[in-house]
């Protein structure tokens, strides 16, 4: 594709087609697996061992991850930032690549179907990436991706949320597994106070920090759980209140659905949804709470830090 002729919401349009592409072949892929291991209802609590729930929870991870990062790739190229759009692209090749070669690697059987999907999906996002890598370069003011400045509070917040979530979590065990917490309070304080750069950051390393802590084995989903969830709290710095409460209901919201996918397909669907409503109910509105309340008194005390 000429990236002089191809219109940038024609690019956003093939990268949607790329993630519902490869979103859909990690579906089809996982029943084919589930029905190796003798699952053909999901709607009833499953019996995997251990190891089974890792393998097939980082195989989504990856899937889910990959559909993330070019849905990511198509907002980019909608708003016309077509060499960044081609640039998120091609980060989306690796967990896309891993989704063709973890069935294998784990000994799973391949569905003819989901692989086609996957590879399809691939295709697009070469595609995109390439169209968008061959975009003029656009000039732009230099400036550090993360100052010392933005370290620190990323260390200090990381630190916060890892103490709120280990802390809060060993006391709080979930009889579905995992745990509850209110970590999510210092994610989402975070985000509003220095964006979503900052907030996406502390969602990854904190909670991450937390679940080696605690020994929770799928601690591979939390960096995209929690990272997305930090990463769309902070589209709310400097909005008004009202835009402030709907986006951190949305981060709340796309945190407790990654869970609750991957649970479904671990765990079967009644514990699944028992966990979402746990997360999103009983971890994430109690955090947004908290989070708002801290914001504005912050806000007060530091007005520089609105700047």
């Amino acid at each position: 594709m000429d990236p002089k002729t191809v219109s940038r919401r024609t690019l956003a349009l093939f990268a949607a087609v790329a993630c519902l592409s490869v979103f859909f072949g990690a579906i089809v892929e996982m029943d084919a697996i589930l029905v190796s291991l003798g699952v053909t209802n999901v709607f009833s609590s499953l019996s995997l061992s251990d190891t089974q729930k890792v393998n097939l929870a980082l195989y989504l991870t990856f899937a889910v991850g990959a559909s993330v990062i070019i849905l990511w790739s198509a907002g980019e190229n909608y708003r016309g930032e077509t060499r960044k759009g081609g640039i998120v692209a091609c980060l989306a090749f690796i967990p896309g690549l891993v989704c063709l070669i973890l069935p294998s690697y784990f000994g799973y059987p391949y569905s003819i179907l989901g692989v086609s999907a996957t590879s399809f999906g691939i295709l697009i996002m070469g595609a995109v990436a390439f169209t968008g890598l061959r975009a003029p370069r656009v000039e732009v003011s230099e400036r550090r991706f993360l100052t010392p400045v933005d370290t620190a509070v990323i260390a200090v917040f990381s630190a916060v949320t890892a103490v709120l979530t280990g802390t809060t979590g060993a006391m709080l065990p979930s009889p579905t597994g995992g745990y509850t917490h209110i970590g999510d309070t210092a994610i989402y304080l975070s985000a509003l106070l220095f964006g979503s750069k900052i907030g996406g950051l502390v969602g990854v390393i904190g909670p991450v920090a937390a679940d080696l802590f605690v020994g929770y084995p799928r601690w591979f989903v939390t960096v995209l759980a929690h990272g997305s969830q930090g990463f769309i709290s902070g589209l709310g710095k400097r909005r008004n209140i009202v835009v402030q409460v709907a986006l951190l209901l949305l981060a709340g919201f796309v945190m407790s659905s990654i869970y609750f996918l991957i649970n479904v397909y671990i765990k079967g669907f009644p514990l699944a949804f028992i966990s979402f409503i746990r997360d999103f109910f009983g971890q994430s509105l109690v955090s947004i709470i908290f989070s708002l309340v801290l914001t504005k008194g912050v806000e007060k005390a530091l007005p520089n830090l609105r700047r």
